[in-house]
């Protein structure tokens, strides 16, 4: 009895160390090796099945790559179909023909008004490329009317966001800096002949003017010299009359169209002018251009008054201002309100022109012009508008003026209206002559409501903006009314 109880005994011990091999066999067979089983440098990766690997002997590692020395592999970033890297053959070149691609045509026009007539003009041209299919190119501000001709020339860049227009547009904008090289924007030398590049361009002047439109501030900038030919008679608003400013969009687009445009009426055309250097060359294809473009329009005589102008809703709208140009600007309504720059309150700009106005009141100076006490009132009905239709209470008004008269500032004062002191801020001293107007536009732009002065196109392209950039309600104040 005691013999076969420990045989029992020493067969169950046999069987569980049985068991117990047999298990470590088949746990050792399957399990994953140790991850220390081989040694990997931290800068190698691990294999991903490390046990079918033979281990090689460690060589010295090379010292990882600094962020100096490490080569960043850049991603081309393709371009858009209007980015203006297309249309010129690279940097810009010393004459303009050398950057022009040949497969493209190209549009441009000089101006030589105030600065929103002269943008005026400026946004007509590029209206017109877009519809004709040419490339518009273009030119710098230039000094006149309200601007000495020392002030020098400004970009069309320098004040509004081009990449942002082109974007919005979807269509190619150039400036004449992108183009050729351009003397210091400060510089007023008069170019040597040799200097200068020769182009035939069409005059828009009316019949009865024999002369073209010479903007020698932006030509000379652009180093040109320059032969017209008058616009044909059929692109006029009314061809009838010789005295007839306005052309019409779509009749000039005939003129000139790529490739076929509509052949000379009297089956040729005549010089209207020679160059200054005495060349004498017809309307350039490639490059169409024009002295002036003011007074182009689609159907209505001033119609950038309406706002469905194709000027206005194809290109204007879309001329935002630079960061740099609105950080500024914002930084001189901080100042002006009390107020941090990230907490300007919502206000309401007046602009009242006085200045040459004064002059269309003939043998009674002064008195043909509003009171200030007309725009007092319209304030207020834009003050109920923006309460009852937008749900909002604006206290602050912003004012800007070219009047000179000490009892007119002392109204405004009155009136609790606040006003740029540009004198304080030495804004001519800090940004050059040309930003006291500047900065007043670009305030403007981002008030809450507006009035303006009727006929003034600051006003009008200021109510413009107010309308289509904030949806604010904006009204104009005509010489003759009396509230």
């Amino acid at each position: 009895m005691l013999s076969r109880l420990k045989s029992l005994i020493f067969l169950t011990v046999l069987l569980v160390t049985a068991l117990s091999l047999a298990y470590s066999s088949i746990f050792l067979l399957f399990a994953p090796p140790s991850r220390n089983a081989y040694y990997y440098p931290p800068s190698v990766n691990m294999p991903s099945n490390p046990q079918y690997c033979i281990p090689t002997p460690q060589l010295p590692l090379a010292k990882p790559a600094s962020r100096e020395n490490a080569v960043t592999k850049k991603v081309p970033v393709p371009l858009k179909d209007w980015d203006s890297a297309r249309y010129l053959k690279g940097r810009p070149t010393k004459r303009f023909r050398d950057n022009l691609l040949e497969n493209e045509v190209y549009i441009t026009a000089w101006s030589n008004a105030g600065f929103t007539n002269q943008l005026m003009s400026y946004v007509n041209m590029i209206y017109l490329g877009m519809i004709s299919g040419r490339v518009p190119i273009i030119p710098p501000f230039g000094p006149d009317h309200h601007i000495s001709q020392g002030a020098g020339i400004v970009p069309f860049g320098k004040i509004f966001n081009m990449t942002r227009a082109r974007d919005d547009m979807r269509y190619p904008l150039l400036e004449w800096r992108d183009v050729k090289h351009l003397p210091s924007t400060s510089s007023s030398e008069i170019p040597h002949p040799e200097e200068r590049e020769e182009l035939g361009c069409w005059s828009t002047r009316h019949g009865n003017d024999p002369n073209p439109m010479r903007v020698r501030s932006v030509v000379d900038h652009l180093k040109l010299d320059i032969s017209y030919t008058r616009a044909p008679t059929e692109a006029r608003n009314n061809p009838s009359d010789g005295n007839d400013d306005f052309l019409i969009f779509h009749k000039l687009v005939q003129f000139i169209f790529p490739g076929k445009p509509r052949p000379p009426p009297n089956g040729h055309y005549e010089i209207m002018s020679e160059s200054p250097l005495g060349k004498r060359l017809l309307p350039d294809d490639h490059m169409s251009c024009f002295d002036y473009l003011y007074f182009v329009t689609s159907s209505e005589i001033f119609e950038w008054r309406f706002s469905w102008s194709p000027a206005w809703t194809k290109v204007a709208t879309h001329l935002h201002f630079t960061d740099d140009l609105v950080r500024i600007v914002e930084g001189y309504l901080a100042r002006a309100f009390g107020s941090s720059e990230d907490n300007i309150p919502q206000f309401i700009a007046v602009h009242v022109r006085r200045g040459d106005f004064a002059n269309q009141c003939y043998d009674t100076p002064g008195n043909c012009l509003a009171p200030l006490s007309t725009f007092e009132k319209r304030v207020e009905k834009i003050r109920q508008e923006l309460r009852d239709k937008h749900n909002k209470r604006v206290k602050h008004v912003l004012v800007m003026s070219d009047e000179k008269d000490p009892e007119f500032w002392e109204q405004v004062q009155d009136l609790g209206w606040i006003t740029f002191d540009h004198k304080e801020e030495r804004t001519f001293q800090k940004y050059g002559e040309w930003y006291p107007p500047i900065v007043d536009f670009v305030a403007q732009s981002m008030a809450a409501g507006f009035v303006g002065t009727d006929d003034s196109t600051f006003s009008l392209v200021s109510a413009r903006r107010v309308e289509d950039w904030s949806g604010g309600p904006t009204s104009h104040v005509t010489r003759f009314d009396r509230e």
